[in-house]
């Protein structure tokens, strides 16, 4: 059944990466790395860069597997997931005038659910009345403004619990410090990805280690390993 499971899976991020005509990807240079770089792509005849690389801020114990390899990611380990991800929404404080994904405006009744033992785990929902809150969450339009632009990394999207919620592209902190797991930049190149996402080209974002990307040039001739 493991080898079922594994294959199936496999199976799912090689339909999802032959989809994808827009990639991001975040090569780390080891597993505990906090200061890691990104580039973007587009797919022509291969993957062609688009832009400069730019530098961004992982979880504060850098990397965690989605599958196959331990650390796997779990629920409050500080690692952002490694692997191969659909962006499925945008989000921010203001009314969207300009981003082309599904976008949510996050207002005070916006809520991403990270209780492991809520119904309702790794969801974005709205929620107007607080008594239904869950013991734990997270409140989409922060104090501290990083949550004022960002996408959604569609990490976990069937809620298994405890494997890890609420993954996202966000604003680095004043003091670029790691994150709890999501992936942060400045933001003037964040809102330049979030204005390039196309839904119609199935945007993917790949978060690997530099020793890892051999590999996966195979899958996306055209990336660069640095």
């Amino acid at each position: 059944m493991l080898k079922i499971t594994l294959a199936l899976s496999l199976s799912c991020l090689l339909s999802s990466a032959l989809a994808a005509q827009q990639l991001i990807v975040v090569i780390s240079p080891e597993l505990n790395a906090t200061k890691v770089s990104m580039q973007r792509y587009e797919q022509h005849d291969q993957w062609v860069k688009i832009g400069d690389k730019i530098p961004v801020t992982l979880g504060r114990n850098g990397l965690g597997y989605a599958a196959f390899k331990e650390p796997l990611k779990n629920e409050g380990d500080g690692r952002s997931p490694s692997g191969l991800f659909p962006i499925t929404s945008t989000f921010g404080y203001d009314n969207n005038l300009t981003f082309k994904l599904p976008y949510w405006h996050a207002d005070e009744n916006l809520y991403c659910i990270d209780d492991r033992n809520d119904s309702r785990y790794n969801k974005i929902l709205r929620i107007y009345e607080k008594s239904s809150l869950p013991s734990s969450y997270e409140v989409m339009r922060r104090p501290d403004g990083v949550y004022r632009y960002g996408a959604v990394i569609g990490y976990n999207d069937s809620g298994v619990k405890g494997r890890g919620s609420c993954i996202f592209i966000h604003l680095n902190q004043s003091d670029k410090r790691p994150t709890s797991g999501c992936t942060a930049m400045d933001e003037a190149p964040l809102i330049e990805l979030l204005k390039w996402f196309d839904p119609v080209k199935k945007p993917q974002i790949l978060q690997i280690m530099k020793s890892e990307c051999g590999k996966y040039r195979e899958e996306f001739p055209g990336i660069v390993c640095e």
